[in-house]
């Protein structure tokens, strides 16, 4: 056996011993009881001890050769730590709540954004109280579903409890379609189950590794680094635990890069729309995806347009059986996008330069922000996001020099940039957002970004300070989530620059 196969179990046979910690500790994280003394400082340090092993089994895969041994051990000790998480209780993290409605509502064929879980409960009080605006509320239709929908919350003691604990219950939901068709198969599969879910996620998580797998494969690269993704403890919590639907989107959106590394355009368009399904901001990669289809297939006028009605088509379809209330698809998603920050970085400094340096007043709503600092603040990130989507958009394909590279790579590049920026600009910074970033480090394992993958963890501090009423250290934790990541970035950047500007051939840049 190698040395390499010797640390890999080594660090594999740890990290069970800490996730099985970590399943054991997250007993103590009962919904709605015990916040003060929640254990979340024990689990940080978990976290932590799982980041170090993490980071140690990325750095021996980078070092050493890729045989099927080690492929054997990554994908057998990554399973085991998807399986010792499945049973445990959600350490800080309630939205699975909203997605079981959301399925058993949709699984009833009745439209999950037409109705909010507040609606469903107090539909009949509103009714007693005020009958002449009720009856202007609702129509006879209505009032049947809303009948079935409180009927459903109560067909069982599990239903009801799941119900009330729904965040923003005022609000219908906010998730694509895919989400909806996923969440509807899981619960006629087993409603009310959270384990089911987390199964029904583990699909969509395989599948993302088997893509990541395949793309390696395509691109000439080792395919043990499929590692980075199948053991990041951020891409396990988060999805084994946490139990975020971002394992759907992700999932189609590898399915879609390799694809298009294959050149396969039509299947590529395809996998990206549904990945756009499943949570919408991928939607900004597809000009890209359509600008190597017309690198790579000499301008072929026809594919053009049959990828793009295919990626067009395949959104329109699966949204079609949800429009029948028009524009109110969409009204949680403008709620979110107005109202919504949290742990955020590059945002947080300019809506504190615009307040408090430019001196804008704090006054709002206005426009798709809570007050006019935030919306300065989100122009800006437009400006930016679109400042380099569209430098990116409009480069050249790479010199003739760079042949030793995939010819897919370079714009690969760029998707990792747009995903990475959209990420760090975003007034909303949760630690599962940056999951989508993970299946990209794959590619690029820079150590900026791996190294953020374990800081994001100190997200769960705020909750900590919140339950000890130690709110005045809360704006610290975004300081040492992110300047590390920041000072590492910097410093990788200004290496690059400087190998480009010594005297060697451009081949042997890394």
């Amino acid at each position: 056996m190698r040395p390499y196969h010797i640390k890999l179990l080594m660090s594999g046979f740890l990290s069970i011993l800490f996730y099985l910690g970590m399943t054991y500790l997250s007993k103590e994280f009962n919904w709605g009881e015990g916040y003060v003394r929640r254990p979340i400082v024990e689990y940080l340090l978990l976290y932590g001890c799982l980041f170090v092993l993490y980071s140690f089994s990325v750095y021996w895969t980078l070092k050493a050769k890729a045989d099927s041994r080690s492929l054997i051990i990554i994908f057998v000790l990554g399973l085991a730590f998807r399986a010792i998480l499945i049973p445990s209780h959600q350490i800080q993290e309630d939205d699975i709540y909203r997605y079981l409605w959301d399925g058993k509502t949709f699984g009833n064929q009745i439209n999950p954004y037409k109705y909010s879980p507040d609606q469903v409960t107090y539909f009949k009080q509103f009714m007693i109280r005020e009958p002449s605006k009720f009856r202007s509320t609702y129509n006879t239709s209505s009032i049947r579903e809303l009948e079935r929908l409180a009927t459903m919350k109560w067909e069982s003691e599990r239903s009801l409890v799941f119900m009330e604990r729904i965040n923003h219950p005022a609000l219908p939901t906010i998730y694509p379609p895919m989400a909806q068709y996923v969440f509807g198969i899981i619960y006629h599969m087993q409603p009310d189950s959270i384990t089911a879910m987390r199964l029904g996620f583990l699909m969509f998580d395989l599948m993302a590794a088997v893509f990541i797998l395949l793309t390696l494969g395509a691109l000439g690269k080792k395919k043990t680094l499929v590692l980075i993704y199948f053991w990041s403890p951020l891409i396990i919590k988060e999805t084994f635990n946490s139990t975020h639907l971002d394992i759907i989107g992700i999932g189609f959106l590898t399915g879609a890069i390799y694809f298009l590394v294959k050149s396969r355009f039509i299947a590529a368009n395809f996998f990206l729309a549904l990945s756009v399904l499943g949570k919408l901001y991928p939607a900004v990669l597809f000009p890209f995806f359509i600008r190597e289809q017309w690198r790579r297939s000499r301008n072929n006028t026809f594919k053009f347009v049959t990828c793009t009605v295919v990626f067009v088509g395949t959104i329109g379809l699966c949204y079609l059986p949800f429009l029948d209330i028009g524009t109110q698809v969409f009204s949680s998603l403008k709620s979110f996008s107005t109202y919504w920050q949290s742990n955020d970085s590059i945002f947080a400094i300019l809506v504190w330069f615009y307040r408090d340096v430019a001196g804008i007043a704090p006054r709002g709503p206005i426009g798709l922000s809570y007050d006019e600092p935030s919306l300065w603040a989100k122009g800006t990130v437009a400006v930016i996001l679109v400042g380099v989507w569209s430098f990116l958009l409009i480069q050249k394909a790479p010199p003739e020099e760079r042949k030793e590279e995939h010819p897919a790579l370079d714009g690969l590049r760029h998707l990792f940039i747009i995903m990475a920026l959209i990420f760090l600009l975003s007034p909303v910074q949760n630690p599962w957002y940056l999951s989508w970033v993970i299946p990209f480090l794959c590619f690029f394992p820079g150590r900026s970004w791996l190294l953020l993958t374990g800081l994001m963890g100190l997200y769960y501090l705020e909750f900590y300070f919140d339950y000890q009423d130690m709110q005045e250290y809360m704006g610290w934790i975004p300081w040492v989530e992110y300047l590390p990541y920041y000072l590492l970035l910097g410093w990788e950047w200004m290496r690059r620059r400087s190998l480009k500007h010594q005297s060697v051939p451009a081949k042997q840049v890394p």
